[in-house]
Formats: C-alpha cells, structure tokens, sequence
C-alpha cells in the first residue's frame, strides 16, 4: 500500500499523534501555553480539512486549517516517525497546502524559531516570516503563487 496523504481519520490520527508527537511539535505547543494533547485535539476539531501522512504501520503527521475568515490558519504536527519520510513528505506537501489554500486569500500562523525541520519545510513551501507577540515564535504567511 505504500505511503499515502489522504484525509485524517480524526479520532484515531488524533489520538496516534499526540501518543507519538515530535518534541520540538510539543514543545511548540507548550511554549503557547497549550497542553500537546489540547493542541492536538483542538486542531482536529477546529480544522475545516486535515490530512495524515500514513503507510501500512502507522501515522507521520497531520497537517490541516482552521477558518479565520478570508485567512487559514495552517498547522502541521508530527511523529517521531516523521524524519524517516521527509523527502517524500516535502515533495508530496505542496499541493496538499495547495489544497488547503482553496477558499483562503493566504494561510498563517507562527512557528518556533527553533523548530527547524518545520521552519526549512516552511520556507521550502515560499512562506515569508515576521516578528509576532510570543518570545521565541514568527509569524509566517504563505500567499496562492
């Protein structure tokens, strides 16, 4: 079967996420002041689309957006599992955001500094970065191209 993007199967996605979340995903979480299994659980229910990144043993990541008007707030958490995938996950990712732009003027939210797998991919995707409020975090914004 291979792997696979495809919708999320919420309440398992969810619950495989959380039980197996990136560190630097948790301590994203965390440092917004938010539980890991709040944030993971809040993305899934909030989101309009979510799609995971699974094979035949399991879940990667999950990766979705919330509806803030003309705005979509991405977000992407990931397994531990997740490095064992990457280039497929980069080159396969793009129309997935695509996707998930439909409707949107641009897609935002803020990102780790540290977080470096997911600042490269975010960059990789054409996102542009700027301060925000939070020590620690940027803003980044991904426009339609």
């Amino acid at each position: 079967m291979g792997l696979r993007i495809e919708p999320a199967q919420r309440d398992i996605d969810a619950f495989a996420l959380y039980d197996n979340m990136r560190e630097e995903d948790m301590m994203e979480c965390i440092g917004l002041m938010h539980h890991p299994k709040d944030a993971v659980y809040m993305s899934f229910e909030t989101s309009e689309k979510v799609y995971s990144l699974r094979d035949e043993n399991g879940l990667y990541c999950s990766f979705g957006v919330t509806n803030a008007g003309n705005v979509g707030v991405a977000w992407l958490l990931g397994t531990r599992r997740l490095v064992e995938v990457k280039k497929y996950f980069v080159v396969n990712s793009k129309k997935w955001m695509d996707d998930l732009m439909i409707g949107y003027d641009c897609l935002t939210n803020v990102v780790m500094k540290t977080n470096e797998l997911s600042v490269k991919w975010l960059k990789w995707l054409g996102a542009e970065f700027s301060d925000c409020q939070f020590d620690g975090y940027m803003s980044f914004i991904l426009e339609r191209k």
